[in-house]
């Protein structure tokens, strides 16, 4: 049987439409900011490229004094990482007149679904870029310019700059966001005049400072990041400094209650199980627990570094942060 050119020519249009239609469908979904979050682009020193950040600001008129910055997972979930704060704000009656920001760091196009999340605009040119993991615990861009802890440290000038009457900013991360927050601490550069809060929930593996496990049979147990030895370029000049910044920096830990195990919402799967982690513990809340004995009782802050353990929760930042710990944890002030 022939088909007439007309009839072609209609089917191929109907395919066009109906295989085009997903793609639409996901650029609309890319698009799809929370209500009232904007991107915004800095650019960092010494010419080392552009960085950019997700950010719901503080109502119009207020006198910016505290910020929220929230640090995304190992898939770049950055929005989905600024939804949970945002839905932790709700009910917190001060929140309006904090901004909460959400910073992301760049992957070129060729790591498109291997580590990225959706929302993420796409690399531009000048754009210091990353790998899946060379972020997570203070690497270099790939064009060796600049380490994602410098990235930390320029943006709170740059929002202390936005902001001249900003007292305290609080850093949050959750999952590898949590590593990137607890390696961060002791190695943080902020401007002066800045009250510095840290929340450290649910990571895969700790910094420790100290050789408190045998290594004989796991040398990488005392290596970066789960020791100080074998560190970044660039972080090696400030690690007899960071054990006593970290001690006496003003640090939270939540771990969720059920972040244990390989049922569903532990996302065992993806947990970080070589030698250097398992001898922190086997599940995260394990290690989380595990950390905080080590903090009191080793490292002995002068104002404690309390543990929260979230009832209910598995691995799941839309739980863990808009639970009764993670609001105080999140949006209190000072200690």
């Amino acid at each position: 049987m022939t088909i007439s050119f007309p009839v072609r020519l209609f089917f191929v249009a109907c395919c066009w439409f109906l295989s085009s239609f997903p793609i639409a469908a996901q650029q609309k979904r890319l698009l799809a900011y929370p209500a009232g979050v904007s991107q915004q682009t800095f650019a960092l020193a010494r010419n080392a490229g552009n960085s950019h950040y997700f950010i719901k600001p503080a109502q119009k008129g207020d006198i910016v004094t505290s910020a929220l910055v929230v640090i995304h997972g190992y898939p770049h979930d950055a929005l989905n990482t600024l939804s949970a704060a945002l839905q932790a704000a709700k009910s917190v009656p001060a929140s309006g007149s904090v901004p909460v920001i959400a910073p992301f760091f760049p992957l070129p196009a060729r790591l498109n679904g291997r580590c990225s999340s959706t929302g993420l605009p796409a690399p531009a040119p000048g754009d210091a870029l990353w790998d899946c993991q060379s972020w997570l615990d203070g690497g270099l861009d790939q064009a060796k310019n600049i380490g994602s802890f410098q990235v930390l440290d320029q943006l709170l000038i740059h929002l202390k700059q936005k902001w001249p009457d900003l007292q305290q900013v609080t850093i949050a991360g959750f999952s590898a966001g949590g590593q990137f927050v607890q390696h961060y601490t002791g190695f943080a550069k902020p401007p002066q005049g800045l009250q510095m809060r840290y929340v450290v929930s649910d990571p895969g593996s700790w910094l420790y400072f100290d050789a408190v496990r045998s290594t004989a049979l796991c040398p990488q147990a005392s290596r970066w990041k789960y020791g100080l030895e074998n560190m970044p370029s660039g972080l090696e000049a400030q690690a007899a400094q960071a054990r006593e910044r970290y001690r006496r920096a003003n640090i939270t830990y939540l771990e969720g209650a059920e972040d244990r195990g390989k049922g569903k919402g532990r996302y065992y799967r993806i947990l970080d199980k070589s030698c250097g982690a398992r001898l922190q513990g086997f599940y995260r809340l394990d290690r989380g627990i595990n950390y905080a004995r080590y903090d009191s009782e080793i490292l002995k802050p002068p104002g404690p570094h309390q543990l929260h353990i979230v009832a209910g929760c598995g691995h799941k930042v839309s739980c863990v942060f808009p639970s009764a710990e993670g609001k105080q944890a999140l949006f209190a002030s000072g200690r």
